[in-house]
């Protein structure tokens, strides 16, 4: 009987062990892969986007419909708080040059507070901040709403804007 039992411990010791290798063994790739995959990945439409117009906006002619053209389809609509602000890439920029010659500065605030993309990836959803200053008065948005994704491009941004207090650092300045 001692060793019946000793034999089905060691075969339970055994079988343990082999199942915790294989769980070991099957995890890792996948986080290895997860971690390769999240580091390669480029930026989506959006952040691409935010990224340019951050950069956009500290040049004098930054904002020109061939520059909007290559994030934005040809009738790309934005949309804030229900209102159509601008349809088109001709019209967004005029819309962001007029933004840019009456402001001191405007910053979209990134990486976001929260972002996340439908599983078709064609819907990105945002939550973040515009901080900008006019007249040397700073002034923050809170922005929440989402993106259309057209063929790799923007063809809708949707989203909702209120006051938010600005930063604490901006109001030193």
């Amino acid at each position: 009987m001692e060793i019946n039992m000793s034999h089905r411990n060691l075969k339970f010791c055994a079988a343990a062990v082999l199942w915790v290798a294989a769980a070991l063994m099957s995890a890792a790739p996948i986080h290895a892969t997860e971690a390769k995959t999240t580091a390669a990945r480029p930026p989506d439409p959006l952040v691409a986007m935010f990224v340019w117009w951050n950069a956009a906006y500290k040049q004098k002619d930054g904002f020109t419909a061939e520059a909007f053209s290559k994030y934005f389809t040809p009738d790309a609509v934005l949309r804030v708080n229900g209102k159509d602000r601008s349809v088109g890439v001709e019209e967004l920029a005029s819309h962001f040059r007029d933004i840019q010659k009456r402001s001191d500065s405007v910053v979209i605030e990134l990486p976001f507070l929260d972002e996340f993309a439908s599983p078709s990836g064609d819907m990105i959803f945002t939550h973040h901040f515009v901080s900008a200053r006019e007249n040397g008065k700073p002034s923050r948005e809170r922005v929440m709403g989402y993106a259309a994704i057209r063929n790799g491009k923007i063809s809708l941004i949707n989203f909702v804007s209120v006051p938010d207090e600005p930063a604490a650092s901006e109001v030193k300045k």
